[in-house]
């Protein structure tokens, strides 16, 4: 609770340091601690967060549109697992399901669609329930020792469905990967979308651009600011202005944690998705409101050991902002920014991200602060010591935000941990 209050005292500071001297965007203060977070900030993770669980996502109108999209998303998730592990669960196949002749699957080059309805529908109930290979496998062997059919419309076996499903090509669900580091004799790969497509898918969903917002509005009452969406804040306000005259702000919301995935036989796998702060907040809470992004690789290490030090440790960090990086490079290269269709209308955009929404050790992550409460300074907001987080009576000249600026210049100085920051650059710090 005292945490929480101190997060609420650091945001209004920076609020008034931003409109004081409509200084430059920092995306570390702009990072969202869902732990401690308000019933708003809530109302706005719980959707990403079932979508973390389900590892789906949606940007098609319908439900078996939907459910196909999460189809391929946990077909696309376990032919990750297959490239690092090459294991698959054995089958179990009972003695009648042998009597059925495995339904014929079309060629490679023609993988659009299943074979047949019982087919597509199968897989979309072992993968919108997160079925395992064995529970899958029972209900084939159910349906073919009480049907009547000579010929099984279903798969041999879950495993043969996955792989088919793998090799499906559905349209604006196109993953690259690229190497981002080799350790231990291992290459780790970022598995990932472009961002703007990602962008492109979500504009795309039908009635999500109503009530879209292109412009910063001022609300009040009795005197006091309104924040009822983003595009009332300071900072919305203070980017717009930065940018050229004509263009509008594109808001970029991020969110990544990482999960574990039943359906891949307990795998780990690091998510991040991406939504966009231009929708109103109601709207931005559905399923299909969201984009994943991509996948980012979870280093492993041979011993704990190895784990515990320092060179792994910030092999990780390093690994980490490398992946956003690459993910998130369009938005610096985009130097005369993008045009994208609104409402039927081609608008001249900025992508900048805004939020980023996160546990404290996400949070850590990204801001590349001491993920330990033990350190001297671990607010990730601000320089506050850990001894006052719980004095709400600090004053704002008490809090020296956690700014690009200041913390490059203790990276560059030599003294990161006068400010309880590791010595690895920050991705961020190049942000627009």
């Amino acid at each position: 609770m005292a945490y929480s209050q101190h997060t609420q005292i650091c945001l209004r500071k920076v609020e008034v340091d931003e409109e004081e001297s409509n200084s430059e965007t920092h995306s570390i203060d702009l990072t969202q601690d869902i732990n401690e977070s308000d019933d708003n900030e809530l109302m706005e993770y719980e959707p990403f967060q079932e979508a973390a669980q389900d590892t789906s996502f949606s940007s098609i109108e319908s439900t078996y549109s939907n459910l196909l999209s999460e189809i391929s998303i946990m077909s696309y998730e376990e032919n990750i697992e297959l490239e690092e592990s090459e294991v698959l669960e054995e089958s179990e196949e009972s003695e009648e399901s042998e009597i059925f002749e495995e339904v014929k699957e079309p060629e490679p080059e023609a993988l659009t669609e299943f074979p047949n309805d019982a087919y597509k529908d199968l897989m979309v109930l072992v993968t919108k329930h997160k079925l395992n290979n064995k529970a899958g496998n029972a209900i084939i062997q159910f349906f073919n020792k009480h049907s009547a059919l000579s010929k099984s419309p279903l798969p041999k076996n879950i495993e043969k469905g996955r792989t088919f499903m793998n090799k499906m090509k559905f349209p604006n669900l196109s993953f690259n990967k690229i190497c981002i580091t080799y350790h231990n004799g291992k290459e780790y790969f970022l598995h990932y979308q472009s961002l703007i497509q990602c962008i492109e898918n979500i504009l795309a969903v039908p009635d999500i651009t109503q009530n879209f917002a292109l412009s910063f509005e001022n609300y009040e009452h009795e005197g006091e600011s309104v924040y009822k969406e983003q595009n009332n804040g300071i900072w919305w306000k203070n980017t717009e202005g930065s940018l050229p005259t004509g263009a509008k702000l594109l808001s970029l919301i991020l969110y990544s944690d990482a999960t574990t995935t039943d359906t891949l036989g307990k795998s780990q796998l690091h998510p991040i998705y991406l939504s966009i702060g231009n929708i109103p907040t109601w709207r931005r809470n559905k399923p299909d409101a969201k984009q994943l992004l991509g996948y980012l690789p979870i280093l492993e290490a041979v011993s704990s050991i190895e784990k515990k030090s320092s060179t792994y440790k910030n092999l990780v960090r390093e690994t980490f902002h490398k992946s956003l990086r690459h993910l998130l490079e369009p938005i610096i290269l985009l130097e005369d920014g993008v045009d994208l269709s609104v409402n039927n209308e081609t608008i001249w955009f900025y992508p900048r991200v805004s939020t980023i929404i996160s546990d404290w050790p996400e949070a850590a992550s990204f801001c590349l602060v001491y993920k330990s409460p033990n350190s001297t300074f671990p607010c990730h907001f601000c320089l506050v010591k850990k001894d006052d987080l719980a004095n709400i009576n600090l004053s704002f000249n008490d809090m020296v935000p956690r700014t690009h600026n200041e913390m490059r210049r203790y990276l560059e100085n030599n003294t990161p941990n006068s400010a309880s920051i590791e010595s690895v650059p920050n991705f961020f710090w190049n942000l627009p």
